[in-house]
């Protein structure tokens, strides 16, 4: 194989163990992007408290406002989209 298979196939293998802790933990995976600068998967909000993030992003639609929380997992970007309603909820619940 080439580097660039070589190293494709390396990220590829990142993600799986990625994919494979997201499932353990209970999350929904929506999509996958393995890209030449990074591998981004995104997910529904987890359900549990194992999977933790940061907020990156704070955005404003017609639909209201959301926050984009992301973490990285095995050399992986994991994010998702919550809600500022199930923000607040989180945080009184805490």
């Amino acid at each position: 194989m080439n580097k660039h298979n070589i190293a494709f196939k390396s990220k590829v293998d990142k993600a799986a163990l990625a994919m494979r802790h997201l499932i353990q933990n209970g999350c929904a995976i929506i999509s996958l992007n393995i890209a030449n600068g990074a591998t981004v998967i995104e997910i529904l909000p987890p359900l549990n408290n194992k999977v933790r993030g940061h907020v990156i992003s704070i955005n404003n639609t017609h639909r209201g406002r959301f926050n984009l929380i992301a973490t990285r997992i095995h050399g992986c970007t994991v994010k998702w989209q919550v809600s500022n309603a199930d923000t607040k909820a989180k945080e009184l619940s805490a």
